[in-house]
């Protein structure tokens, strides 16, 4: 399935007007015997809101991935800073790593993310559609680095008995995201898609604009040392610079009084390809 083949992406970019595809949500957990509650409820009809006003696909490289990782809990002190700087921001995230046909649409409001985790399930017909699994709201309470930080989070299931083990992961790769994205120097890609649609009643269809997404890489240098020496970690650190912004900066691995040469983090095979 292609991105502009998704319901759910094809409802928030505009390329299915007349679809209510919350309601088709809704029918689908009917169908299947989840109890649509008032929590279940109110989470999907938050879809409507975001309709239209999302910032384009972001599909992470595996490189941009793998940067992300090896800061792992060390981008927790900037998670308050990141949440206030992208206030009112909407938009969906795709990584390499998730299952395939995963998305996880998010919405950033007064301090809080909220978080859907679509996958592709059969229907009735056996057909495949875009549904959320689960919806996540996530409150970062202080700017404390790495395990002591506290993080409120709220766990709605969209589905009845549905169990997925590593949820935090999501809210972590989103928040990781957006830091990289606003404040570090990133490499990025536009790519602009095309599809056809018929033309009702001629046999003739017209080429049109599909979805248009975009790719983020990464190239930052770590530093490779003797490990003979006391090595402090390479790390990511939140520069403020005299014009009020702020940039997200790389510090590399180093010790006193030893060698060190710059290696990448992780480098694309040649001819990778990271597109659908």
């Amino acid at each position: 399935m292609t991105y502009n083949d998704n319901q759910i992406l094809r409802y928030l970019y505009g390329l299915d007007e007349n679809r209510d595809y919350p309601q088709s949500i809704k029918r689908f957990l009917n169908s299947i015997g989840s109890i649509i509650d008032e929590d279940r409820e109110a989470a999907i009809d938050e879809l409507y809101r975001i309709k239209n006003n999302c910032k384009k696909l972001a599909v992470l490289s595996k490189s941009f991935v793998t940067a992300m990782d090896k800061s792992y809990m060390k981008f927790t002190q900037f998670h308050i800073d990141i949440l206030a700087e992208c206030d009112g921001e909407n938009g969906v995230v795709k990584s390499p790593y998730f299952i395939e046909g995963c998305f996880v649409i998010y919405s950033i409001k007064n301090g809080s993310l909220s978080l859907w985790v679509f996958q592709n399930l059969p229907n009735a017909n056996n057909n495949l559609m875009a549904i959320p699994t689960f919806y996540i709201v996530a409150s970062p309470k202080d700017r404390i680095q790495g395990a002591g930080h506290q993080l409120d989070c709220m766990i709605i299931p969209i589905i009845d008995n549905l169990y997925e083990a590593n949820l935090r992961d999501y809210i972590d790769m989103v928040l990781d995201y957006l830091c990289l994205r606003q404040w570090a120097e990133i490499e990025i890609s536009e790519i602009q898609t095309k599809q056809k649609k018929n033309v009702k009643g001629k046999k003739i269809s017209l080429i049109q604009n599909g979805i248009s997404y975009f790719v983020f890489d990464s190239k930052w240098f770590t530093e490779i040392c003797n490990n003979n020496e006391f090595i402090v970690s390479g790390h990511f650190r939140l520069q403020p610079y005299g014009d009020g912004t702020k940039k997200l900066i790389w510090i590399n691995e180093f010790k006193k009084h030893g060698y060190h040469r710059k290696a990448l983090i992780e480098k694309a095979n040649e001819g990778e390809d990271f597109l659908s």
